[in-house]
Formats: C-alpha cells, structure tokens, sequence
C-alpha cells in the first residue's frame, strides 16, 4: 500500500509527464504547420520574384529566415522535451528561504520545464542556481547563489529518484549530498557505447569545479577514473547556459588527443541539450603551420618509436625540449634575432632610399614579429620608391617590388623562421640537440618549437572566435605547445589530465609546468576514483603508486594474471575469456595490448576464428561498442566493462614508459581485469604472484 507521500509523488511525476506529452504533440503540430508555411512563402516568392522591386525581395527573404529559424528553435525544444519524457527530473530538494513560514520543492532534470497554462516550474535545470543546493548541501542551513544576490536558508529534505521511460523504479531520502545508494547502481551499471551525462550523481568537489565561473585559465588534475573529461563537459555545459546570451556552442573548442576519443565524447553535450562543439587536435595545428615547410615525425610516430626502442640520444633532446626553461631560451633568442637586423640603403630604378630611412622605419614598430616588420619596411619602401618613379613618368612592375623585397630580406641573417630555428642550435651549448630524421623531416620533439617560432616571428592567424577552449590530456603536451596555444587562442581555458598516465614520460608536463605558462591560472584536483572496482583499483596502484587517489568503495572480482604455455595456449585463454563475456551481464570489453602492432596481430588471428570485434588504430576515427582491440595509447579515457591485457610479460613491460603503458591498460576497467602473459610475467606484476597480490593462478576455472 503506498503511502501518501509516494502518492503524491507519483500523481506529480503522472501530471509532468502528461504535460510534457501535451506539449511534445503542440510542438510536433507547430512544427509541421511551420514547414507548410515556410513552403508556402517560398512557393508564393518564385511566383512573383519577377514582380517584386529589391525592397520586397529581401523583406520575403527576411520573413522566410525568421520562420525557419523559429522552426529550428522549436525542434531544439522538441527534443529536450523528449529527453525530458524519458526521465523528467532526478532529485527533488526542499528549501525554506529565511523569512519564509514553509518550505518549497524544486525538482531538478536535465532541463527546465514549465506549466505551459501557469509557468508555474515543475522541473529545474541541473544548471539552475538552485539546483546547487541539491549537490552542495546536506540537511541543514544552505544557501545559493541567485542573480539578485546570495540566497539563504535551510534544506529541510532531499530526494533521488530512478525514472526510466516515464515511470518511477525507486526513489529515496537522502540526508547527504547525493546518496551512496544511486552513485553505487550508476557505477556498478554496464558501460554504454560512449560516454554518457552524470547529472543524477555529480559530487560537491565535482560540482565545484563545473560551476566555477571566474577562473580565466582552469587546470584540473584528476587521478583515473575521477571522471575529469566527463566533468570538463558538464562545466561546458554550465557555462553554455550560465552565459547563454553570450557564449554558443560556436565559441567553444575541444582539444582533443584523437578522433576516437572525440567520438566517444561526442554524446554528452547533446544529451545536455547543446549542440555538439567543434574539435581540434595537435597535429592539425602542425599541418596547419607545417604543410608547406617541412615533413616531421607525429606524436604517434615518437610513441611507437619509443615503445619499439628507447635511443638516449632521442629521450635527452625530448626532455630539453619539454622543459618550461627551453620556452624561456626561445623568447630570449628571438629577441635577440631582432637585434641583428642591420638596416642598409635601397637602390631601385635609380632611386635610393638610405640606411638612416630604413632604419626609421624598422623602428616604428617594435612589438611587431621580426618578419613582420620587416615586410612592413618593404612596403612603407615599394611605396615611396614607386611614387618617385611614377612621378617622373616611369613604371613600376612587379619585379621590381620583387627586386625591393630581396634586398630588404638580405639585411637580416634568417630568411624564414624554420633558418631562424636552426640556427639557434648553432650555440655550442645546445649542439647536438637538433636532429632531423632525414633531409626533410624533423622529430615531433621539434614540430612545435618550430611552430612556436612561426608564431612569435609572424603574424599568424589566429581562432579569435573562439571564446572556451577545453584542453584533454594535459601531461602529454610539452610547455612549449601550451606556449603555442596560449599565442593562438586568447580565451577562457579548461586543462585536464593526469600526471600518473602520461604516455611519453620524458616529455610530460606536470600541473606545475603547466602553471608556468599560465601563472594566471586557477588549479584544482580530483583524488576520488569512481570507476574501477576497489580490487581493481589497488591492483593498478601496486604498479604505479598515487597516494593522493581516494578509491570509492565498491566491490568486484579481484584481477587475474593468467599464464600461458605458448601463443597459441595465450590466444585460447583470451577466447575462453570471450566466450565468458558473451555469456556475462556486461556489454564492453577492450582488449588492451601495448602497442597498435600487437593489437592488429592478435585481432587478425581472433578474427579468423570468428571472433566479431573492432581495431581501433590511429587512423580510426569512431569508437564502437561490444569487443574492442586497441592499445593502450588510444584506449586513454575509454573505459570498458572488462579488460584483458595481453602480452603482460617482462619483454613487453619492461621500461618505465611500459609502467605507464601498463597502469593505462588496467584502469580501462569497470568491473573485471585479467592480464596473460608468456614465460615470465613483468616484473612490475611481480605482487601479483605472491600470496599478497590480488591476481590467480593459471587456472580458469
């Protein structure tokens, strides 16, 4: 029998979705109306076009954009309310202002939405300055933020509910921030395709950080599985609606490591209800700066060729090259390129222009990039020598400009900036630490010192539009491509990563690297893990140690290390693992090896068995559900339900770039891990055979 408060719940949750229903259908009708009505007009102008002067064209052109635009607005609002039928709100907290006799319930979703009849709110945005009572407060006195002031009083109850396809599962009181019981089921859940919204179990530390409005330049440092990406995106989210009269999905970016992981992105700011962002990686800036100067070495490239062989001559040039200090060294030897400039006279068709001009003119603009300012002699030059010659009937033809510009470029020593940057290992000091990897192409430790160069001796075009860039993976880019985008995007940052699984240790970037570049930045952290079970997680610990990691609580299978006999025995124990997935409640699993070669080896043999899966390579540009082979590289910020870790032996694992390589693989996984191996299992699983360790023995059974 229910009780009169599950009740009243129940008619509340009954009446939202019977208006939300009435107004899905009002929306599906004025949109239907507004097609015919757009069609109309179109039709009616083709038939008088001819007819119409220039005023009544474009006031029919006007007439026809408004509509569509007004039709668009409302398919916009169609589909958040088909969201909203799905699961109409979440959570349910209970305000009594100060001064006020009772208490009021705001129920909170994904979206706003009203009474069409009374506006009356039934449902509260997430984002809604209310709403962070929700996530912010226990029982007690609170308080929130609100556009007139800081609102204050007491929460005198809180809620959850499970609504799925309209109708309510469970619901619960929650004295605490968001209850253990919900954060418990949404973790032990099996994961989905990609990832998906967490507004039902965002925590205060996370809330905190998505609702931060002042900070110009974000670092958040989060340990694996703290759900930073996830996060950054909800913080996205915020500040499209917090600032929704002045920031669009237009001007905002994505910085992302690979088109996979973009893909696997790519669901949640739709679900929030906002368009999908542009995104941007590092090797599109290289080929945008790069195209037409030089070949180089991309990071995959450095990765495989560092996870093949590690060369000390290589890792030594990595790591001058990924030091704060060397952007530092490129500033001061750019300036001092400046100083060689050494100004001559210019002779063209009889006319001359002297030193003491040019030099004048070189002088008028200081903090202008050298080559920039350089052209700009050149045509303050061609100008006046051209009106000389002009005046006195002569003619001026393009070589001749041509002939001004050679001789005003041959007063600096650099004819471009990649000579610039050469030369700039010329000094005794630094000998040795540039080496290109053929007559034409340069290593990746050098592509973005070199566009750093470009940049800061040129003009370059810049992504002015963009108002939020949202930077993932923070360790793997150096201080010299932060320096890059700082020069390139003068906007709102957000810059997310973990120290703990940098993929290129010798060229890592920690927070406080990254706070050198911008010493303006506002730094925070995330220590609490979600993802992994806590079998799974210490597991992880034991072979690369943080002791700032808080693991949640939730239990599973602890991991096993299996051994095998030979190959073909590996490639049986992996497919009897298979066979057991099938069978399993779980829907993903990845199969992690250390590099892509490994990866296409054995999916190939799987596949010849009939093994039905996807290889993700560097060339993939869409993640995919079920059974999925990658390395441990591309499998960064991907989580699987079980993973396997192949070829976990002291021949794969063996370097301290393998550690990380490693410890990314294991925290893939949500609920299960198991690690084969051949001969001798690496020594960074060592605790796993002991009596200590937490993986099994051989045996499958």
């Amino acid at each position: 029998m229910l009780t009169s408060d599950e009740e009243h719940e129940r008619r509340y949750l009954a009446e939202t979705v019977r208006l939300l229903t009435k107004e899905l259908a009002d929306l599906t009708g004025s949109i239907d109306r507004s097609a015919r009505t757009i069609q109309e007009q179109k039709e009616q102008i083709w038939e008088q076009w001819r007819d119409m002067d220039h005023a009544e064209k474009a006031g029919a052109r006007t007439d026809v954009n408004l509509a569509v635009a007004l039709g668009e607005r409302a398919v916009l609002t169609r589909e958040r309310v088909k969201r909203l039928l799905q699961t109409p709100y979440f959570g349910r907290v209970d305000f009594r202002t100060r001064g006020e006799a009772g208490a009021r319930a705001y129920y909170i979703g994904v979206h706003t939405f009203m009474d069409p009849a009374t506006l009356r709110i039934l449902v509260h945005d997430w984002r809604a300055p209310v709403s962070s009572l929700f996530y912010d407060f226990e029982s007690g006195e609170a308080f929130f933020e609100a556009p007139q002031g800081t609102t204050y009083g007491e929460i005198t109850a809180k809620r959850q509910y499970k609504i799925a396809d309209g109708r309510l599962e469970y619901m619960f009181d929650s004295a605490l921030n968001i209850g253990d019981d919900v954060l418990q089921r949404e973790l032990s859940r099996s994961a989905d395709k990609k990832m998906t919204n967490i507004v039902a179990t965002i925590q205060r530390e996370q809330n905190a950080v998505i609702r931060n409005e002042t900070a110009q330049v974000l670092i958040l440092q989060g340990v694996a599985g703290s759900g930073k990406t996830s996060i950054a995106l909800h913080r996205v989210a915020f500040l499209l609606y917090r600032f929704k009269d002045t920031l669009s999905s237009d001007n905002v970016m994505i910085l992302s490591p690979n088109k996979v992981f973009g893909d696997y992105i790519a669901s949640v700011l739709p679900e929030l209800g906002e368009e999908q962002v542009a995104e941007i990686d590092f090797d599109k800036i290289a080929g945008k700066f790069l195209a037409k100067v030089t070949e180089y070495e991309t990071f995959a490239e450095q990765v495989i060729k560092l996870l093949d062989n590690v060369d000390d001559a290589a890792t030594e040039r990595m790591r001058y090259k990924s030091a704060p200090e060397f952007v530092t060294e490129l500033d001061a030897w750019i300036a001092s390129c400046a100083r060689e400039w050494v100004p001559a006279e210019i002779e063209q068709k009889h006319k001359r222009l002297s030193a003491d001009w040019v030099a004048d003119a070189f002088a008028e603009s200081p903090n202008l990039p050298i080559f920039t300012r350089i052209d700009r002699v050149v045509g303050l030059a061609v100008n006046r020598l051209k009106h000389g010659v002009v005046d006195r009937g002569g003619k001026w033809g393009a070589a001749d400009t041509v002939g001004v510009r050679k001789q005003v470029r041959a007063m600096f020593p650099y004819k471009d900036a990649f000579t610039l940057y050469k030369a700039f290992y010329a000094d005794p000091a630094r000998r040795g630490l540039f080496k290109p990897l053929s007559r034409k192409k340069i290593e990746y430790a050098d592509v973005f010192p070199l566009v750093y160069i470009m940049i800061k001796t040129g003009r370059p075009e810049s992504y002015s539009h963009i108002r939020h860039l949202l930077v993932d993976e923070m360790q793997d880019y150096t201080p010299v491509q932060y320096a890059v985008l700082r020069e390139l995007f003068s906007c709102k940052m957000t810059i997310l990563g973990d120290s703990n699984q940098s993929v290129n240790p010798f060229s890592s970037s920690s927070v406080s690297a990254i706070h050198r570049i911008f010493p303006e930045a506002d730094c925070l952290e995330l220590c609490k893990s979600y993802r992994s079970t806590t079998e799974i997680t210490e597991f992880a610990q034991r072979i690369s140690r943080n002791d700032k990691l808080i693991p949640i609580a939730r239990h599973g299978l602890p991991p096993r290390l299996i051994a095998c006999a030979d190959p073909w025995d590996q490639q049986a124990r992996i497919l009897t693992l298979i066979a057991r997935h099938r069978d399993s409640e779980y829907r993903s699993l990845g199969i992690v090896c250390k590099t892509v070669a490994q990866a296409k080896t054995l999916f190939s043999a799987l596949a010849q068995v009939g093994v039905e899966l996807t290889f993700l390579d560097y060339d993939s540009t869409a993640f995919a559900g079920g059974i999925v082979i990658t390395s441990a590289h591309i499998a960064k910020g991907l989580e699987f339900d079980v993973v396997i870790v192949p070829h976990s032996d002291d021949t794969s694992y063996a370097t301290e770039m393998d550690r990380c390589m490693l410890y990314i693989a294991c925290t893939r996984a949500m609920h299960e891990l198991y690690l084969t191996h051949e001969g001798t299992a690496s020594w960074f699983l060592e605790f796993a055979k002991s009596p200590m360790g937490h993986a099994s023995s051989p045996s499958m059974a």
